[in-house]
């Protein structure tokens, strides 16, 4: 398996911040505490990494990862210019070898077993170099005039590591954590998917199986209605009965494997949206079920969305708050609520039920969960409707209290839209 491409765009701001700090700890001890140190090969040593670092910037502006090994390469190309540094600044000596260990923990962080050992080994080996490279310049710091800055800079550089180290293992240990939330919410969108490919299956053979009975029951009720041509009150019975029958069929039809068109996102004028579903949702459950109010606000809003799939998720949301009422023998219509607030929309189903307890508001919208009895619902209501808001960069959101439940379909408003 290929090693994944690293994120490092922190990276060049990391070597900015060492190539400053080298420059004034190179000025300070040259200019202000007098140490016999050559200046001409540490600047030589500076001026190489920020060569490197420029090249480091260009390859990142045409992509923001590195390989492993171009990680690998660029911590070995700083343990060898910390090596040349400490080389001509008192070898083993120097306080600020204890900076090995930040690349040791960044490869170990950053790349795989294999590019890290090759770090760690590459500053074992540079750490022992310097203890016989210019053999003469280790006794420099234990001379009276630099011993005590010696012991400062033990801290100071012990300091220093150990902020860098928790800096830059903590941000990329939080990089980590964010990678595995996303990509335990990729799973769980691709578990939603398979569920939701899995309704459709079963919903397609439901309509297909269910369409000849439906077929058959119709025929009888129209041989019915000739038999029965001089009864009033049983050709009002059957007017309502093939009535029923052709919603039956209509919402079958709803059932078949959408086409591109049905799927497709368009743009929305949600207010005459709005309106007209109610009004066909109203047809069919009675006037005066439902009342709908539009904000100021929402008049001139849209939103991009399949149009056939975002009328269904919102008459599933009147059928739940309708039956909500039913179940408490309510009288009161049903209300929809639009409103745009900052740069989104929101469609609020609001009802009078019993209200939602906190488990059962934290398990609505999973597939085939409800609390009615069998029969009366296979509780995909929510589900479907919080996968139609959610394939359109929207969410579905959930108040309930005894009395008061309000679901809302919030979507971001169209960039086109004039408010």
């Amino acid at each position: 398996m290929a090693p994944q491409p690293i994120e490092v765009h922190w990276l060049p701001r990391l070597r900015w911040a060492a190539v400053l700090a080298l420059l004034a700890s190179i000025a300070a001890t040259k200019f202000l505490l007098h140490a016999p140190f050559p200046l001409e090969p540490m600047v030589a040593v500076v001026a190489v990494l920020v060569a490197i670092n420029v090249a480091l910037l260009v390859v990142l502006k045409r992509r923001r990862t590195l390989s492993a090994r171009a990680v690998t390469l660029n911590l070995l190309a700083d343990t060898a210019a910390l090596t040349a540094l400490l080389v001509w600044t008192g070898g083993a000596m120097n306080p600020f070898t204890t900076l090995y260990l930040l690349h040791v923990a960044l490869a170990g962080v950053l790349v795989g077993r294999v590019q890290s050992l090759v770090v760690a080994s590459f500053s074992v080996v540079c750490f022992g170099a310097l203890l016989v490279a210019r053999p003469e310049a280790i006794h420099v710091w234990h001379s009276a005039s630099m011993f005590d800055l010696h012991v400062k800079g033990m801290w100071l550089a012990f300091a220093l590591t150990a902020w860098a180290v928790w800096f830059f293992v903590s941000r990329v240990a939080e990089a980590l954590k964010q990678r595995e939330r996303d990509l335990a919410r990729a799973q769980l969108d691709m578990a939603r998917a398979e569920r939701l490919a899995t309704v459709g299956t079963l919903a397609a053979g439901a309509a297909h199986e269910l369409n000849t009975p439906l077929g058959t029951v119709m025929i009888l009720v129209a041989e019915l209605r000739d038999t029965l041509a001089k009864d009033s009150s049983a050709l009002a019975t059957l007017a309502t009965v093939r009535a029923e029958l052709e919603r039956c069929k209509k919402i079958l039809s709803r059932m078949r494997p959408p086409d591109e068109s049905d799927i497709a996102p368009e743009r929305i004028e949600l207010a005459p949206f709005v309106r007209e579903c109610c009004r066909r949702w109203s047809t069919t459950h009675g006037e005066g079920s439902l009342r709908v109010h539009v904000e100021r606000a929402a008049e001139r809003a849209a939103v991009v969305a399949p149009r056939a799939a975002l009328e269904l998720a919102l008459s599933g949301l009147l059928d739940n708050a309708r039956r909500a009422h039913r179940d408490r023998a309510l009288t009161e219509p049903v209300s929809v609520t639009l409103d745009v607030v900052a740069d989104e929309c929101r469609m609020t189903v609001g009802d009078r039920g019993a209200g939602m307890n906190d488990e059962v508001r934290s398990r609505a919208g999973e597939p085939f969960f409800t609390t009615r009895e069998p029969g009366d619902g296979m509780g995909l209501g929510l589900y479907l409707s919080r996968a139609t808001v959610e394939r359109a960069g929207g969410r579905l959101e959930i108040e309930s209290a005894p009395g008061d439940t309000r679901v809302s379909l919030v979507l971001p408003v169209d960039l086109g839209t004039v408010l």
